[in-house]
């Protein structure tokens, strides 16, 4: 596998410190998901540190501590708009029927390369990533700072976060 590019004025790159495997990982391993392409790097949870930005890309800088969004979104129609980023009828390059685009899915959900890698490549950086306050570490950030609608949930560092 090549390291990612800047493909859009909207990417951004991310090494990756740490990730996860979930459940629906599991579930595409198993072949229980239809629709895996051969060499589709899995993984959709992880913290990381933006090395580079497309031009587009506000709110990001290279050196940022972030977490990536398990789902990509635009930021701009009008799902994203009402904060419905898991609805974003932009960011799947299959079109507005083929649903939610997630990081290292199957064909019908972009696929865009997931966040088992040293590097990735982020669609949409300026919505799919959420800061990472310097109080948290890459573990309490990858279990405590959750994008459920794509904003931070803050919780103090060390403050029993749930895994």
């Amino acid at each position: 596998m090549t390291d990612p590019k800047i493909e859009e004025p909207t990417d951004a790159i991310v090494r990756i410190t740490t990730s996860a495997i979930c459940g629906t990982d599991l579930h595409l391993v198993r072949g229980t998901m239809p629709g895996m392409l051969p060499g589709t790097v899995l993984g959709h949870e992880a913290v990381g540190v933006v090395e580079e930005t497309g031009s587009a890309v506000r709110g990001f800088a290279a050196g940022d501590r972030v977490v990536v969004c398990s789902t990509v979104a635009c930021g701009y129609c009008s799902y994203c708009r009402a904060g419905y980023f898991a609805q974003c009828d932009v960011a799947n390059p299959n079109g507005p029927q083929a649903g939610t685009s997630f990081f290292g899915g199957p064909e019908s959900t972009g696929p865009v390369d997931g966040l088992q890698a040293e590097y990735a490549r982020i669609p949409y950086a300026a919505t799919t990533l959420v800061e990472v306050p310097d109080e948290v570490t890459d573990e309490q950030g990858h279990h405590g700072v959750r994008c459920a609608a794509h904003r931070v949930v803050r919780r103090e560092a060390g403050a029993g976060v749930p895994g």
